[in-house]
């Protein structure tokens, strides 16, 4: 019975496939939540964040587009997206411990996991540590390597957990806000959550600068 909720979506109006969307990716997405419902959600969101580069969060918002047409529930989607977010952010921990950098060498992800992006991503999980999971859900490739690289750094599991399950939750809150206000314009709801992603995370290492200079100071 869940497996048929999963894969078939309940009758509403049609989605928007208009002009609005002229981006293949979004366009495709449309087409697939309309077959399948809450699993391109699931499968979008989760491969994402275990280090595979695919449109998490433009899963997350065509999900929530099918929602305000009917097809599916709000509820359904976010707590479908968290449940993936999550997941996914475990198992990528997991691979990047066992693996470490021979993930990089996987035929298909190195035009992705190129060198000059892992250095970068490196210094930010070495310096902010669990920090970089919660902030790098709302940036795009962040988001993709965070876990795999908490792993290979080996960050402290629980620790990791509470970072990856409590940002999975901001994050899909925050992008499905975002898709409920903008509504059927899928495009420009893309556009707005990475933008305001970029600007999320300035304030998320600048408040994370402050507390660590704060508790030197009062070492």
């Amino acid at each position: 019975m869940m497996a048929d909720a999963m894969t078939h979506p309940t009758p509403g109006r049609p989605l928007p496939l208009t002009t609005e969307y002229n981006n293949a990716i979004e366009s495709t997405l449309l087409d697939l939540v309309t077959r399948y419902g809450y699993l391109v959600v699931f499968i979008g969101v989760g491969a994402e964040a275990i280090g595979i580069p695919l449109p998490g969060e433009t899963a997350l918002l065509v999900g929530v587009v099918a929602a305000s047409t009917g097809h599916l529930s709000l509820a359904g989607v976010m707590a479908t997206a968290w449940c993936s977010a999550t997941l996914g952010g475990s198992l990528g921990y997991v691979v990047g411990r066992r693996w470490g950098t021979r993930i990089m060498a996987v035929p298909g992800l190195r035009r992705v996991y190129r060198p000059e992006r892992i250095a970068a991503a490196d210094r930010l999980v070495e310096r902010f540590g669990l920090q970089t999971v919660f902030a790098g859900r709302f940036i795009p490739l962040l988001r993709i390597f965070a876990g795999p690289l908490a792993g290979m750094h080996r960050l402290p599991w629980r620790r990791y957990l509470v970072a990856n399950t409590s940002g999975a939750a901001v994050w899909v809150a925050a992008v499905s806000v975002v898709g409920v206000l903008i509504g059927d314009n899928l495009g420009r709801a893309v556009a707005v959550v990475e933008r305001s992603g970029y600007v999320a995370f300035v304030v998320a290492v600048l408040v994370v600068v402050a507390i660590a200079v704060h508790h030197r100071r009062n070492a």
